[in-house]
């Protein structure tokens, strides 16, 4: 069995690991073949690529999770294998990174109206642990206790009314291909709870220029990712899948988890010929 998780988060997003802790753990669970895919930053890719050897008999695929706004909503997407020096995904990267700061901001300065606590400055001088994941403005709330969790924290910020729009589905495919990597719909049943994706906008995706689908998610039972498979080899789209794994800040998605073995993807396309002569993809 080849185990695969192509989807996790690293402390240069929200996850909790650096790519020492990463790598212990990923040989703790017997995974072969991986990616990091952190939110819009790929940060990591090089630093992982530089910590791996032979010795350590792990197929390293570079990714990156990215964002776009599609019906007012946040969607993602998993991106594989690109030229890791695209001048136009590394702006296109740094412009979402900044946008979803300064909402972020935003966020805080409303705060401050509703607390004496708070204050703009106080924040931009808090230091963050990045080894705790999340991001700044919920551990800074956190620790300020204005917030007991993430759920009061999501709370609050649907209170304050305040929205955020990322490029459009359309713009973001195209650049990623432009990048010259493969671009997969990420965990669809994420937006539609105890189901499916509606067939008709698993199409509109497909039009749009989509390689894959993330069928193999923490977000669908066995049922749900057999749909999405179907829809793949119906339309010659790749498949993929990963555990959403963000280290210890969210819980219960555990690496590894659901377990996947390579014969159950399609990402031929991702993977070199043979996969027992190398460590990691460049």
């Amino acid at each position: 069995m080849l185990k695969t998780d192509l989807h996790m988060h690293t402390n240069v997003s929200d996850g909790t690991w650096d790519v020492y802790e990463l790598k212990e753990k990923l040989k703790e669970n017997d995974i072969k073949i991986f990616s990091i895919t952190d939110h819009d930053d790929v940060g990591n890719i090089e630093n992982m690529s530089n910590i791996l050897t032979p010795e350590d008999n792990l197929t390293f695929i570079k990714g990156v999770e990215v964002t776009a706004t599609y019906n007012n909503k946040e969607y993602h997407m998993t991106l594989y294998n690109y030229d890791i020096n695209n001048k136009e995904l590394l702006e296109f990267l740094k412009w979402t990174r900044d946008l979803r700061l300064d909402y972020n901001d935003k966020f805080i300065h409303y705060m401050s109206t509703l607390h004496e606590s708070i204050t703009f400055k106080d924040f931009l001088e808090y230091k963050e642990d990045r080894s705790r994941g999340g991001w700044k403005s919920s551990n800074y709330l956190i620790d300020k206790k204005i917030h007991k969790d993430m759920a009061e924290h999501f709370e609050d910020i649907k209170k304050s009314g305040l929205t955020i729009t990322f490029k459009s589905p359309e713009e973001v495919i195209n650049i990623c291909k432009r990048s010259g990597g493969y671009i997969f719909l990420a965990h669809p049943s994420y937006h539609y709870k105890k189901t499916v994706m509606p067939i008709e906008e698993l199409k509109m995706w497909l039009e749009l220029g989509i390689d894959g689908v993330e069928c193999y998610t923490p977000y669908n039972d066995k049922k749900q990712s057999e749909y999405y498979k179907e829809f793949c080899d119906k339309n010659n789209l790749m498949i993929s899948g990963g555990s959403d794994c963000h280290g210890d800040f969210i819980k219960e998605r555990k690496l590894g988890i659901p377990t996947i073995d390579l014969s159950e993807l399609k990402i031929d396309k991702l993977l070199n010929k043979n996969l027992t002569n190398y460590s990691f993809t460049k």
